[in-house]
């Protein structure tokens, strides 16, 4: 049995609580401030943490902090009122919850919520996994400069940064693309621009992507390979952002502009890890996707889409980016929460490789576009006219 810590000064929005999870199995433990719900934490194994984000003494920000520092094994979950947005960006930037409810909730669709994130906790951090990661060495150490980074965005030194990535032409050249494959319309003129625009929520994702993406010291064919998929990576982001500006007409969730970026992160790690294997995979002539799925399973007990998920989620990615990373090749899968990006990226992914190829590298769910309500037939006509216009520029 799960077990549910609940923190919140209003006495009434704690029995609210343990009634709506009353006829669940989940075991609900309550409190009334940060103080008494870390001794509660102390004593009991504690699987979930929702916490209230406007309370005295300690808000549910320090609270979810500490939570996250010390106990970084459990789901945390924000709760708010949607007067207090305006601490939306260092929630987001500092990816402190999983997951945010709003005040008013709706009790079937909390429910269902929870019940996804601990299905996807389950696959992301079972033993198996875990050993499967260390045993191949896939998670590998930053280097000092992308380090150093990390640490400028954690303190939220956005000049330093700023600076820091300017100096780096390595780096400067890759955000501009990926600003390029991030925006539907004009591009900003610096390196400076570029970051402003993205936002420092998402630069955290476009570090860790330029990190995984870093040219070998090899040549011949395990470099084209790899250079396959980072153009593979940056024409999914494209066709997303695509998806989301000229279909649905609004953006991606915050912190999940470079979703396309980081679907297929798994699939990078394991051709380091096996490079000749995957040439071979790569050599087949059309819908590589279930043999490929097969063969990973074959050496690892895990496929691209797990690994993925968990370097993510180890390196602290946004939830909804994890979650796509897990679920890009099955979108409809029911434990799904942001079944809109995980969709679109699916979509993304799969035009991706039809423009880069030439051919269909993986499956495409045949009913996918019933359910963001957009025309299949229209999507086509106007990305090929969008992708056209991207080749020729």
């Amino acid at each position: 049995m799960s077990t549910i810590l609940i923190v919140d000064d209003e006495v009434q929005i704690l029995k609210t609580m343990r009634r709506l999870f009353s006829e669940t199995d989940y075991k609900i433990l309550t409190a009334e401030n940060g103080m008494d719900a870390l001794t509660l934490l102390e004593d009991n194994p504690i699987d979930l943490i929702i916490s209230d984000m406007k309370m005295p003494l300690m808000n549910g920000y320090q609270l979810l902090s500490t939570v996250k520092a010390k106990y970084p094994h459990i789901i945390r979950v924000s709760l708010s009122g949607y007067a207090d947005e305006v601490a939306m960006h260092k929630r987001v930037l500092h990816n402190i919850a999983d997951f945010s409810i709003f005040k008013p909730w709706n009790n079937d669709k909390l429910l269902q919520s929870i019940d996804k994130i601990f299905q996807t906790h389950s696959i992301i951090y079972s033993g198996k996994l875990t050993e499967t990661v260390k045993s191949h060495e896939l998670l590998k150490p930053f280097p000092k400069n992308i380090q150093r980074m990390f640490q400028l965005l954690d303190n939220e030194d956005e000049d330093k940064l700023y600076t820091e990535i300017e100096q780096d032409p390595y780096l400067s050249e890759k955000l501009m693309n990926v600003t390029d494959a991030a925006i539907y319309g004009a591009m900003p003129g610096s390196v400076k621009q570029a970051a402003i625009y993205i936002g420092m929520y998402n630069l955290k994702c476009f570090l860790y992507w330029a990190t995984a993406t870093l040219p070998s010291n090899e040549k011949g064919e395990d470099e084209e390979l790899r250079n396959l998929l980072e153009k593979h990576s940056l024409s999914t982001n494209k066709i997303l952002l695509f998806l989301y500006e000229a279909f649905l007409h609004k953006q991606p969730l915050e912190a999940s502009l470079f979703t396309g970026l980081l679907h297929n992160i798994g699939l990078l790690a394991l051709v380091q890890d096996s490079k000749n294997q995957y040439i071979k995979d790569f050599d087949s002539t059309d819908e590589i996707l279930n043999q490929l799925l097969f063969n990973e399973q074959e050496r690892y007990g895990a496929t691209h889409q797990e690994i993925g998920a968990y370097l993510l989620s180890h390196y602290d990615m946004p939830f909804p980016v994890v979650e796509s990373a897990l679920y890009h090749h099955t979108p409809l899968n029911p434990a799904v929460v942001n079944s809109e990006l995980t969709i679109c990226v699916h979509i993304a992914d799969f035009y991706a490789w039809k423009y880069i190829m030439g051919k269909n590298y993986i499956c495409l769910n045949e009913n996918i576009f019933d359910h963001i309500n957009v025309s299949r037939k229209d999507f086509e006509k106007r990305l090929e006219r969008y992708m056209n216009k991207v080749l020729l520029a």
